[in-house]
Parts: C-alpha cells; sequence; structure tokens
C-alpha cells in the first residue's frame, strides 16, 4: 500500500464516519428518550471527526507520514465510540428492533 493510498482509504473511512455521526445526531435529536447527556456525547464525537479531518494534510509527504497512524488511531477510536454509544442507546432507551 502505498502512501497515497493510505491517504485516500483514510480520507473514505472518515467521511463514512463522518456521514454515520450525523445521521445518527439527526435520528438521536428527534428521538425524545434519547437522553440529552447521550444526544450531546455523540455531538461530541461529530466535533472530534471534524478535528481528525482538519488534521489530514492535502496530500502524501512527509507531514502524512509523521501522522498517519495517529489519525487512523483517532478514527479507529471514534468508530468504536459511537458504536458503544449506539448500542447502548439502543439498549438502554430505545425499543429493540
Amino acid at each position: 500500500m502505498t502512501i497515497k493510498e493510505s491517504l485516500n482509504e483514510l480520507r473514505e473511512s472518515l467521511e463514512a464516519l463522518q456521514k454515520r455521526l450525523a445521521e445518527k445526531v439527526a435520528e438521536f435529536r428527534a428521538d425524545e428518550r434519547v437522553p440529552a447527556e447521550h444526544r450531546a456525547r455523540v455531538d461530541t464525537m461529530e466535533e472530534q471527526a471534524k478535528a481528525v479531518k482538519e488534521k489530514l494534510p492535502a496530500e502524501e509527504g512527509s507531514v502524512w507520514d509523521a501522522i498517519k497512524h495517529e489519525i487512523k488511531r483517532d478514527i479507529d477510536a471514534l468508530s468504536q465510540d459511537l458504536e458503544h454509544t449506539v448500542s447502548y442507546i439502543d439498549e438502554h432507551y430505545r425499543e429493540k428492533k
């Protein structure tokens, strides 16, 4: 895998995460059963994803080499946190499908 491919793959992964976060933010805001503290947590994750996106360099190079593992770690952590939070909200506050 080349550096450029890695950057593109992480950019796509982050965009997919941001899309899912935006969907969940809208869904949870519309659902009164979801407590405000949990809605706020998902809002915070959305802001964290924006911060990660701002770290992405425009193209590959020495900057990308220096931060690619940090970016991947941040995206993975946000994804796991989102999955955990959504599962918790669904289990404790929303009807099971």
